[in-house]
């Protein structure tokens, strides 16, 4: 019998299956290769080839629920918040099971649209307390106020210890001011300046007492007396635009002020002809070029202007017994008795945030501290009170990693942003608020070795319109720049963007100063009426994305956006690209007319607010504004135990963030540099 038929049509099938299995073979290989560049790219800031190597990756292997996941988290970055939500939302719908993926789909969902404006009816609770007296140790005791600092820490004035205590976030001393040899006489109120100096009121010192940071006594302020520039029992401070200082005196039954530098300028509040003068003044702040004080026992908050002149009384029979004052967004926070309350000054609106009752003992001034919770000193308890709003307390802290770089491995670092669920940054963590997993088992010793609230510098980029109406105002632009430059200095890298018809880096940081003014006029060549602003938005957002500092965009403009601005990138598209990688936008209008809905839109939604060039004041605050920003970045360093199969291997990092009873959670993996 002739077998030679059968032999050739089997080794055909053998030929054909090791065909198949290579074909498959190679596809597998393709598919994890391009998913590999893929996450090299995503951890360099590549955004745009990261998107592309995924997709590569799937043409291959669509059915890979990891690289769709990557490629959900690469959208998302990019500012195509759709398009990401789409592939996650995908992935869980194929029947892929994770419960890390579920909430950050639901917490994606839940977030989108506009950022968090404080809601008047809002209900908070008290979520913690931090003890003054634990056990036999005694951190503070008497609490009157506590004042919450840009970095997320805390002053707290402990009037029966005679200090001022700075705790962190978590409510950790970290260092005491006594006032030096001096010493501080019953503390009741302190307040900090730019310059980082300390205010310090001495209830029974009858004086002000200005300290540094490490507590020691620079001057004093008045002197025992009844006189204009002496003090009597002084209480409540606020600090002006001027940091002029404002002081409460229970004793004399006034206001005094004074200069920063200690010169007294006036008292106000004594009865007059226009106002039946104070009882008993407790809370002082100073709001849009008005000064508010609280009278405990005539029940109503009095107002007046910068100079002392009385203007009106507000709430007159609705307080029960107003102490402090502090500002909350456009309302007034009011310590009233045993209930905190908001007050709309515009529409004469109050709002009752929180009844005490057994909660609390006496509490004298509540703040808004940088991270969104209340704080509130409780006197007689010896503590201080933590209250959130009611829906941040479930929906916890936002925790994404940015980026992670193995290039040293096994050392790795990772930069994390936390903010709440609507995009707000949370500054002031430290080490014991992170938790890092490789593989679901806690890494070793974890630094933070940056955190961008530590840092006072900025990463700028100025974004310059390139109409033909703006190729008038030319050198209007000019000035604005040396203007920008007196404000800025050495305080901020500069970049400057021409949005023409192709945005072009045309000034980055290694350029002289001087030469910047000429960068940003340009050659009236570079005017168009094709002008595209989103391409020049979208690529100083790129320039910033792997920045550590707090970031900037600076838009130079008549005002007046064409109707075509958002034809490449949508509005929504832009507004996601600068936040969620944590840049504001500022619009710096040149002239006296001419404004946008969309920059306003873009300016309030990221954090920023809009200047006008020809205001009296001009970008003056511009650097205060600046300063203020929030940026809650975060880079931890550890050593990985995990090998990387000489850079093949792909390994899960799970970082989680915790603060009072908030948490977020964020999932990722990288890859090891490769070996051959």
């Amino acid at each position: 019998m002739n077998h030679t038929p059968l032999l050739i049509l089997l080794l055909a099938s053998v030929c054909g299956l090791l065909a198949f299995s290579q074909q498959i073979d190679l596809i597998t290989v393709k598919a994890n290769e391009e998913f590999r560049w893929g996450v090299e790219a995503f951890h360099k800031g590549y955004l745009n080839e990261s998107i592309l190597s995924f997709k590569r990756s799937l043409s291959y292997r669509s059915d890979e629920s990891l690289t769709r996941i990557w490629l959900g988290r690469a959208y998302l970055q990019a500012g195509f918040e759709d398009a990401g939500l789409s592939e996650l939302k995908g992935v869980l719908n194929s029947g892929y099971k994770n419960l890390f993926l579920q909430n950050w789909v639901e917490l994606l969902e839940s977030s989108r649209g506009l950022r968090r404006e404080l809601r008047p009816q809002a209900k908070w609770v008290f979520t913690t307390e931090i003890e003054g007296v634990r056990g036999e140790n005694v951190f503070f005791k008497g609490p009157t106020v506590v004042r919450p600092r840009s970095d997320g820490s805390y002053y707290v004035v402990s009037y029966v210890k005679n200090e001022v205590i700075l705790l962190d976030v978590n409510g950790i001393p970290l260092r005491s001011l006594r006032g030096g040899i001096q010493g501080l006489d019953h503390p009741f109120d302190a307040v900090e300046g730019r310059d980082g100096l300390v205010y310090v009121s001495e209830f029974r010192g009858d004086r002000i007492a200005v300290c540094n940071a490490f507590g020691n006594k620079v001057r004093v302020i008045g002197q025992r007396g009844r006189s204009p520039g002496s003090l009597l029992g002084p209480q409540y401070l606020a600090l002006d635009g001027a940091e002029n200082i404002f002081v409460s005196e229970v004793g004399n039954r006034r206001v005094s002020k004074f200069d920063r530098e200690g010169k007294f300028l006036t008292t106000f509040g004594e009865r007059s002809e226009y106002f039946e003068g104070f009882i008993t003044p407790t809370g002082i702040l100073v709001k849009e070029e008005k000064v508010f004080v609280a009278d405990r026992d005539r029940k109503l908050i009095a107002v007046f202007d910068l100079n002392g002149n009385y203007l009106t009384s507000l709430l007159k029979g609705k307080l029960h017994a107003p102490e402090g004052l502090e500002r909350m967004g456009s309302l007034i926070l009011i310590s009233d008795g045993n209930r905190l309350l908001g007050y709309d000054v515009e529409s004469d609106a109050l709002y009752t945030f929180v009844e005490y009752g057994s909660q609390a003992k006496r509490i004298l001034l509540a703040s808004l501290d940088m991270n969104g919770n209340l704080v509130a000193a409780d006197f007689d308890a010896h503590s201080i009170h933590i209250l959130t709003e009611l829906s941040e307390l479930y929906t916890g802290l936002t925790v994404r990693v940015q980026r992670v770089d193995s290039s040293s491995h096994p050392e790795v670092s990772l930069e994390v942003r936390v903010t709440d669920r609507f995009g707000n940054p949370i500054v002031g963590l430290r080490e014991s608020n992170f938790i890092v997993t490789e593989q679901r088992i806690r890494v070793g010793k974890t630094d933070l070795i940056f955190a961008s609230h530590r840092s006072d510098r900025l990463d700028t980029v100025l974004l310059v319109d390139r109409s033909l109406k703006a190729r008038e105002l030319r050198e209007t632009f000019g000035r604005v720049s040396e203007e920008l430059i007196r404000i800025l200095g050495e305080k901020a890298d500069i970049r400057v963007v021409s949005a023409s018809t192709t945005p072009a880096i045309v000034f980055g940081p290694q350029n002289r100063l001087n030469m910047l003014p000429q960068r940003v006029m340009d050659a009236p060549s570079a005017y168009s009426n094709l002008w595209a602003f989103d391409l020049g938005l979208r690529l100083a957002t790129t320039e910033l994305l792997n920045s550590r500092l707090r970031k900037a965009i600076l838009f130079l403009t008549p005002g007046d956006l064409p109707t075509f601005a958002f034809r490449n990138f949508g509005l929504n598209e832009s507004l996601m690209y600068m936040r969620n990688n944590g840049i504001v936008f500022y619009p710096i209008y040149v002239t006296s007319e001419g404004a946008s809905r969309e920059l306003e839109y873009l300016a309030r939604e990221t954090g920023g607010k809009s200047y006008r060039y020809t205001d009296p004041k001009g970008v003056v605050s511009l650097w205060e504004d600046l300063a203020r920003q929030k940026e809650g970045l975060y880079v931890l360093r550890y050593t990985s135990r995990e090998d990387t199969d000489f850079g093949k291997r792909y390994i899960p990092v799970e970082v989680e963030a915790r603060l009072i009873q908030r948490s977020g959670k964020d999932e990722i993996g990288y890859f090891g540099p490769l070996k051959y």
